[in-house]
C-alpha cells in the first residue's frame, strides 16, 4: 500500500461521526448525507468503480444529496479522469485541490523552537484552550457545554486513543493547536486542525504541534504521517516540515 494510499484510506474510517448521518458503504462507493449543512457530512469519499458504472453512481448520489451540497473527494490514487468527465456532465465544477502530503515518521527531523512548551489533552482546561485557539485561529465561533466537554475529553484524553490532541504554550498563554486521528491497521496518523493564534504566527508553535503530534506516532508504531493539505494554504506550510507531495485530491461540488 503506498503512502497516498493510506491517507485516502484514513478518510474512510467513520468512527467520528455524529447521530443522524445516513452512510452508503459499500465497496464501490462510500457517501455520507446530513440535513445540517456540514460540508463534510454530504460527501463522497471512496468510488472505486468501472467506467461504465459511474453514471450510475453519480445519479445515486445525486438522489442521496438532494437537498444539500453534494461534494465529491476524488484522490489520484487510481485513473480519475472518467469519474471527472461524468462529474463535470452532471453539473459538478472542481474547486478547492489538496496536496496529499506524507512524511515516514523515522525521517522526520523536528525543528529547533524555544519558550514554547507542548501539553497533550488529558483534562478539561487543556480541551478549553484547545477550543480558545481554535476559535482564534481559524475564526470561528461556538458555544461548548460541559456535555462536550465530556464528549471530547473521553475520545482523546485515554493514551490509547484513536484521538490524540495537543495544545502549545508560551508561559501559560495558549497559542497553537492541533490534532490527529491514529489508524494502526494502517500504519498510519492522520493530522487534522493545526492553527496559531494570530499574534504568535512565525515563532515555532506550529513546528512545535507538529514534533509533538509526531512523537506521539513513534510512540505509537505507526509508520507514516500526512493530510491532504490546500495548494493555497497549507501545503507550503507542512512543506517547510518536511512532508512530500505523493498525489493530489480535489474537492468536485454541485449546489
Amino acid at each position: 500500500m503506498t503512502p497516498h494510499e493510506r491517507l485516502e484510506q484514513s478518510t474512510w474510517d467513520l468512527f467520528y461521526l455524529p447521530s443522524g448521518v445516513a452512510v452508503i458503504d459499500r465497496p464501490e462507493l462510500l457517501a455520507l448525507q446530513s440535513e445540517r449543512p456540514v460540508d463534510y457530512l454530504n460527501a463522497v469519499y471512496r468510488v472505486r468503480a468501472k467506467p461504465k458504472r459511474l453514471p450510475v453512481l453519480i445519479e445515486e448520489v445525486g438522489a442521496f444529496h438532494s437537498d444539500v451540497e453534494s461534494r465529491w473527494h476524488v484522490a489520484d490514487t487510481f485513473d480519475t479522469q472518467p469519474l471527472e468527465m461524468h462529474l463535470a456532465e452532471q453539473g459538478y465544477a472542481a474547486t478547492q485541490a489538496h496536496d496529499a502530503r506524507v512524511i515516514a515518521v523515522d525521517s522526520f527531523v523536528a525543528k529547533a523552537t524555544s519558550n514554547v512548551v507542548v501539553r497533550r489533552i488529558v483534562d478539561e482546561e487543556t480541551l478549553r484552550d484547545c477550543w480558545k485557539v481554535a476559535e482564534e485561529a481559524f475564526g470561528t465561533a461556538r458555544n461548548y457545554t460541559d456535555d462536550d466537554a465530556a464528549l471530547e475529553l473521553s475520545q482523546c484524553a485515554p493514551s490509547d486513543a484513536k484521538v490524540q490532541r495537543f495544545v502549545a504554550y508560551e508561559g501559560e498563554v495558549p497559542v497553537c493547536s492541533g490534532g490527529m486521528s491514529c489508524f494502526p491497521a494502517l500504519g498510519f496518523a492522520l493530522l487534522w486542525a493545526g492553527g496559531t493564534v494570530p499574534s504568535a504566527r512565525g515563532r515555532g508553535a506550529y513546528s512545535a504541534v507538529v514534533a509533538a503530534r509526531m512523537a506521539r506516532a513513534a510512540q505509537r508504531n505507526l509508520d507514516f504521517v500526512g493530510l491532504y493539505a490546500r495548494e493555497d494554504s497549507s501545503s507550503p506550510i507542512v512543506g517547510a516540515q518536511g512532508f512530500s507531495k505523493v498525489g493530489r485530491m480535489s474537492y468536485w461540488v454541485r449546489s
